[in-house]
């Protein structure tokens, strides 16, 4: 089978840090295990110049130039990109096109015949916008909402990461004449190899960026709570601050409450990194006000840590609750609170709940599990 995957990736692969970016190399890696199968990635407007990439006997990297003219990506994807991609499309003959991302780049598609097109949606931009800042950066995310609202519905085939993104679509798309399939997102498959701790050492982990949305202040207050009750409890925060006010925020907070020996901030960290921090830390925790399916979670569940994150998005579809993890209502300080003390207080067996989140891990979120059920999606879509 040949496969067409179109995206952005960055010509540098270990510049990763997550997000969508992150998800297609770890398909890359599951795909390696499929070698009857033959993947090209198409990344559109993520580097200087064209080049191609074999990146594995099965796996090739297109890489398509950005277009400086005036109007950006919007109209690169329209015009310029648009006819590279179907010249593409005319030499190497796919079986299946697979767009990640509902986004702009799906105008490079159009007039194109539908039925062996799908596509996977990751955030959903309806929602993200929310949380934008700046003129700038909110016009871009409009016209990206717009895309979501009236031409992603367009299509035939999805691929959806979570019922929460499956209950998006059917909100907008007038007619439920598509086929579809809930995979979840893949993981690194490193992290699968870290060791699971038999016990609750006062070690939190929070991967990702630190703004608003993500809501790590949150944290840093059911911490505060239970300060005088918990002694030696620490967090590692991996990520990066987008957001200067907020940033002032947190460090004040922390400054006030005395938290600083508590708190260490380790900015960003490639996977090898992150995964040596996961070796010492016990649970994950995701405060977030809004998500659609955090690849954060998935991969501190195959590091066997157990999680505690906010009710928000497809994130309840990702661990079983009080069986691998717990929930909490976003921003709801009190139950947060709770959800820690049930660690450090001994309240759960910690080695049962760590396993269990790494046996979920294995079936929902391995590379290999993932791709099989995609390739098995391609061909019932073909067949019919």
């Amino acid at each position: 089978m040949r496969i067409l995957m179109l995206t952005s990736l960055p010509a540098n692969l270990d510049s990763i840090k997550g997000g969508v970016d992150a998800v297609i190399v770890n398909l890359m890696n599951g795909f390696e295990l499929f070698p009857d199968s033959h993947l090209m990635i198409l990344s559109l407007a993520k580097s200087d110049h064209r080049k191609t990439v074999h990146h594995a006997q099965n796996i090739t990297i297109e890489y398509l130039p950005r277009n400086r003219a005036f109007g950006g990506n919007l109209f690169d994807f329209l015009f310029y990109s648009r006819k590279i991609v179907r010249e593409i499309i005319q030499k190497y003959k796919p079986d299946v096109i697979h767009v990640q991302g509902a986004t702009p780049v799906l105008f490079c598609l159009r007039g194109l015949n539908r039925d062996n097109i799908v596509i996977t949606q990751h955030g959903i931009m309806e929602e993200e916008i929310k949380y934008q800042k700046g003129v700038l950066r909110k016009l871009k995310f409009f016209i990206k909402k717009i895309v979501e609202r009236y031409y992603f519905p367009a299509f035939k085939n999805y691929i959806f990461i979570s019922r929460y993104n499956q209950r998006f679509l059917e909100r907008i798309k007038r007619k439920a004449d598509y086929k579809s399939a809930l995979i979840f997102n893949p993981v690194n498959p490193a992290f699968f190899n870290v060791k699971p701790h038999r016990k609750f050492l006062k070690r939190i982990m929070y991967v990702g960026v630190i703004n608003r949305r993500k809501n790590l202040l949150s944290l840093l207050h059911g911490l505060r709570l239970i300060k005088a009750r918990v002694q030696g409890i620490k967090v590692d925060v991996v990520g990066g601050f987008r957001d200067a006010s907020y940033q002032a925020e947190i460090l004040q907070f922390i400054e006030i409450n005395g938290m600083q020996n508590q708190v260490q901030f380790r900015g960003w960290k490639d996977q090898d990194e992150v995964l040596e921090l996961y070796k010492k830390s016990d649970v994950f925790v995701l405060p977030s006000l809004q998500e659609s399916l955090p690849v954060s979670i998935a991969e501190a569940m195959a590091a066997g840590r157990p999680v505690i994150a906010s009710d928000v998005g497809g994130v309840a579809e990702m661990f079983t609750n009080e069986k691998s993890g717990f929930t909490f209502e976003s921003n709801n300080i009190d139950e947060l609170k709770g959800c820690l003390l049930k660690f450090c207080n001994g309240d759960t067996v910690y080695a049962e709940l760590a396993e269990n989140a790494r046996l979920e891990a294995i079936s929902k979120f391995h590379p290999k599990s993932v791709v099989k059920q995609t390739l098995d999606f391609y061909r019932r879509m073909l067949k019919n």
